[in-house]
């Protein structure tokens, strides 16, 4: 239960700062500094060598850009967040004004030229999915998922119908739904739930933990999805297995990864973390987001790598994954520096893309302020000063309130109602046609699916799945046969999708020469193997000992599947994913014994609280601090627990230092405006039982005595303040 921003500081002179900048001659922060133009930016902005940036729209064609997703003819659809931090007040910031816009290029040239409001007037939209003949959205204070109709083919919407149901959601505008991405296995996936899509509706089905990613949401050639999280600090992660089996509590990133490696030297973080040696921002991750994975011919070298934005950084890491037993490791693909860095104090990456065209794309938000309001006070008052305690340090509150009037002091505030979208793009190579498939026959469509740009194919089998023609068949069966190994993996799934998929079809591919296709073939065989077909059980047991270990380890997944996982003979060979799997399954065992107000619990941990506590309630740990305490070990959680305490700081938050350590930005928000009793008693009574062993339960009446008692207060709680409760 925790922050977006949450990083330890580091005391920053600012004379230093100060010294260096100004002799630099560029940036003095002693005077304001404007915004640059498109052009101006680029040349600050560093990128691989052999690559170059353009930028095909800006400001005032598209404002300020949090997401971006192309349609099947190569249009542009952006979110527009129009009252995103508008000032330092967040005036109006849940107003309905913001949009979905279409950009088009037109002519050809790779720079967009046209431009309708697609949808208009709305609050802050969140994510946008263009399938064959409607357009997904969900939106900030709803987990709703809408369909929106363009009938008249005028780039405007006439109309809209619910495509899922979902209710109210209140919580911080960082914190809420987003991702809708078309995966592998024909599900549509945001971070918190996966969606099977039958005859124009959705139906949820959830993900092996309540959340798995904050602000974005990407997938590679196999399906498995790449995750980020803003307030845990982390590019991606969980990454192991295809979506829908168990994320795995387990190391992924080599020692170092999370140093970035940033070229800005504009210190406007909240708490410091400013690389004082380097003269440049940041010591370790702050906010990563809008990670997406090159699958494009013009990169080759990068291929499956996963570009993840750090707008407080200025940058975007690169991160290179390596393969060994099955498991997976995460590195930074550029040691010591980053894919993408800019020393433009307003350059704000929050997405990335890759297009159709091959190029990858970046969404600018391009702006001062890059903190949500909850974050970003502009007064110690003196009733706030009172209840903030005195770290080692400095208060965090100080610390934040000389941000912002640096910042001020800069200008940054009124630098607002930009936006750019920039396209990386080789020097050597030309950029790729643009496709024209929601004018396409079933038949064209499969013929994309051995293309070797990983967006033409996802997106001819999503138009393929999603239209339901199952005329596509005798096309889709000729190309499971395609010497292209990724021609034959979409073939195979879009046959599923369409339930046309054979079992001679599925056997004949669990013989298949490529490793990559036979562990498809295995995931694709499982209601087979459930069924005990005497076939499929026969090639499945033969591999068990298939020399590639994810081949190995995903006939695991089957027989678990199957409810069979003790039929799976590895043999004595190092699979750690499938020792991990079983860890996580005696873990579900003890899990499942909980109460049921406990399990439901686990829900809102999961989704809310996991980031920064852990999984295991052991805090999550981001460079040499932690960002949240460990509930395990919670005083506070001990002896059945006190709940008076524990439904104060669940209500209106703590502040300041726990008995003289200080985690993360040193505040925990108040949920008293954006969860029920009821939520707040579950995942209280899941804590409590699931660390601590508790024999009771917490109740939504008990959380609604407690706020009444303390309706009147505005402030979050100090830990001083806590121990003085009776």
């Amino acid at each position: 239960m925790s922050l977006l921003q949450p990083r330890p500081a580091f005391l920053l002179f600012t004379l230093c700062l100060t010294i260096h900048a100004a002799a630099d001659g560029e940036w003095n922060p002693d005077t304001t500094f404007p915004a640059l133009s498109p052009e101006e930016t680029i040349k600050t902005i560093e990128v691989p060598k052999g690559c170059h940036l353009e930028c095909i729209a800006s400001e005032p064609m598209v404002e300020e850009p949090s997401m971006i997703a192309f349609d099947g003819n190569g249009s542009l659809y952006v979110c527009e967040w129009r009252t995103y931090m508008q000032d330092e007040h967040a005036t109006g910031q849940l107003d309905p004004v913001s949009r979905v816009v279409k950009l088009t290029d037109t002519d050809g040239d790779g720079k967009m030229d046209k431009r309708t409001v697609f949808i208009d007037n709305v609050i802050l939209p969140r994510t946008v999915l263009p399938m064959h003949d409607r357009v997904l959205v969900n939106f900030t204070e709803e987990q709703t998922i809408w369909a929106y109709f363009d009938d008249n083919k005028d780039g405007v919407s006439d109309r809209r119908e619910v495509a899922w149901q979902g209710g109210e959601d209140h919580g911080n505008i960082e914190h809420q739904q987003s991702g809708l991405l078309w995966n592998l296995d024909n599900t549509i996936c945001t971070n918190d739930r996966r969606f099977r899509w039958e005859n124009g509706k959705l139906h949820a089905v959830p993900h092996s933990r309540g959340r798995i990613s904050q602000w974005g949401l990407a997938r590679d050639d196999d399906g498995r999805l790449i995750c980020s999280w803003g307030g845990g600090a982390n590019p991606a992660h969980s990454f192991q297995l295809p979506a829908g089996y168990p994320i795995l509590d387990i190391r992924e990133h080599e020692d170092g990864y999370f140093r970035p490696w940033g070229i800005c030297p504009v210190w406007d973080y909240s708490d410091g973390g400013y690389d004082v040696k380097r003269q440049a921002q940041l010591t370790s991750f702050s906010a990563t987001c809008g990670q997406s994975v090159v699958r494009s011919p013009l990169f080759p070298e990068w291929h499956g790598h996963s570009p993840g934005c750090e707008p407080v950084g200025r940058l975007i890491r690169l991160t290179r994954y390596s393969w060994q037993d099955g498991k997976g490791t995460a590195h930074n693909a550029f040691p010591g520096s980053e894919f993408v860095r800019a020393k433009d104090g307003y350059f704000r990456p929050v997405w990335t893309e890759c297009g159709p065209d091959g190029g990858i794309y970046i969404a600018d938000l391009y702006r001062g302020i890059i903190q949500e309001k909850e974050w970003f006070p502009t007064a110690v008052t003196p009733e706030l000063r009172a209840r903030y305690v005195e770290d080692y340090r400095k208060n965090k509150l100080e610390l934040w309130v000389e941000r912002y009037h640096r910042i001020k002091k800069w200008g940054m505030i009124k630098v607002h109602r930009h936006g750019r979208i920039y396209r990386l793009l080789p020097d050597n190579k030309p950029a790729g046609k643009l496709p024209r498939m929601l004018d396409e026959t079933p038949a064209q469509l499969v013929a994309h699916l051995s293309s070797p740009n990983g967006w033409w194919r996802d997106t001819a089998q999503m138009l393929i799945v999603s239209r339901g023609d199952k005329s596509a068949g005798p096309a889709l069966e000729k190309m499971v046969s395609n010497p292209d190994t990724n021609a034959r993996i979409h073939s195979l799934w879009s046959l599923r999708g369409l339930d046309s998929l054979k079992k001679e079809t599925v056997l004949a591919a669990l013989n298949d020469q490529q490793p990559r296709v036979r562990r498809a073939a295995v995931q694709l065989a499982e209601p087979w193997l459930a069924h005990k077909d005497e076939p499929t059980v026969a090639a499945i047991k033969s591999l068990a000992a298939d020399p590639d270990a994810q081949v190995a380890t995903q006939v695991f997944l089957a027989w678990r599947y199957a409810g069979q996982p003790g039929e799976f003979q590895p043999g004595n060979r190092p699979l750690p994913l499938v020792a991990a799997l079983r860890k996580h399954d005696d873990n579900e065992a003890l899990q499942s014994k909980l109460s049921e107000p406990a399990r439901k619990g686990r829900l809102v941990y999961e989704s809310l609280c996991m980031a920064c506590h852990g999984l295991d309630g052991m805090g999550v740990k981001a460079a040499d601090n932690f960002l949240a305490p460990p509930l395990a070990k919670s005083a506070w959680m001990a002896n059945n627990g006190n709940i008076g305490v524990l439904a104060r700081i669940l209500l209106k938050g703590q502040a300041g230092p726990i008995d003289g350590i200080a985690y993360g930005a040193g505040l925990m928000p108040p949920l008293e405006k954006t969860h029920t009793d009821e939520q707040l008693a579950t995942v209280l009574t899941y804590a409590g039982e699931r660390w601590h062993g508790w024999n009771r339960k917490v109740t939504a009446e008990d959380i609604a005595r407690i706020r009444k008692d303390i309706e009147s207060r505005t402030a979050p709680w100090s830990h001083e303040e806590l121990k003085a409760v009776k």
